[in-house]
């Protein structure tokens, strides 16, 4: 029986590491989640990693919990929406996951978000074997790369998945790996309410704009509206907006019941 690598994938944050094995294996299978019924319409869309295959000719399936791949050769999962069930991994026990740090540190679901809000200086990567806990599966593979003061982390996405590429060929998935040192530290969802720097110190709401810039964006109020701040300037572009540390000049924003603009065009447009 032919052997295929599979890839379980379902946001855009699985597409890079999805392009990586489809541009580096002969033939790869997906395994994707069902397309759901969203907005007012209820209307079944699908997601990006749906997409992805259709438009790249690529062969996909819908995730079950009962399924049993027969023809898998190993299975890899980024960025997928689902957790594996005991009776899934004892059915198919040949699964790896990407992680985006250096495991064990920032375990769970926002390991990019969190390494930003605490000043790390430098994360990555980490290939393991799935077993049934979250992220404490044997490592096989870890690489790092820096973060910078001024990073967002669409840019620390951008970067770990650009590592990934440039090191998949060294992935041994072969080999049983190491166990996870035993000291660890924790991530976890974050809600909407984490994304408001209303209240915040200059600093820690620019921390925050730069955080939350896919998953959010952060928020404040400013002329008793609500106003999205999906990146900030050190220059004087506008008249800013007024910390008591000093002056946050926001740089992209959305304003409530707008489209994306730039600060300063939104400014113009309350005269």
């Amino acid at each position: 029986m032919t052997k295929y690598k599979y890839f379980f994938g379902s946001d855009f944050r699985s597409i890079p590491y999805l392009t990586t094995i489809n541009n580096s294996e002969e033939a790869i299978t997906v395994v994707t989640t069902k397309p759901v019924r969203s907005g007012r319409g209820k209307k079944l869309v699908v997601n990006p990693v749906e997409e992805f295959c259709k438009s790249n000719n690529i062969e996909f399936k819908y995730f079950s919990q009962d399924a049993v791949y027969s023809n898998m050769d190993i299975g890899i999962s980024a960025s997928f929406a689902k957790i594996f069930s005991t009776k899934f991994l004892k059915s198919n026990n040949s699964i790896f996951n990407i992680h985006l740090s250096l495991l064990p540190e920032l375990r769970g679901p926002s390991p990019v978000e969190t390494a930003i809000l605490n000043n790390y200086t430098t994360t990555g990567f980490t290939v393991f074997h799935i077993d049934e806990e979250i992220d404490t599966g044997r490592i096989i593979f870890q690489k790092s790369v820096s973060i910078s003061d001024d990073d967002y982390a669409s840019n620390i996405y951008e970067k770990l998945s650009k590592c990934f590429n440039d090191n998949y060929k060294e992935i041994d998935f072969l080999t049983t790996g190491q166990e996870q040192p035993q000291n660890s530290s924790k991530t976890s969802k974050f809600s909407k309410s984490d994304f408001n720097i209303s209240e915040d110190s200059l600093l820690k709401a620019k921390t925050k704009i730069r955080a939350f810039n896919i998953m959010g964006p952060s928020f404040t109020s400013h002329k008793n509206k609500i106003l999205k701040i999906h990146s900030y300037t050190e220059e004087s572009n506008s008249e800013g907006i007024m910390y008591k540390e000093g002056v946050l000049y926001p740089e992209y924003v959305t304003p409530e019941g707008k489209n994306k603009m730039l600060f300063p065009d939104y400014l113009r447009g309350l005269k």
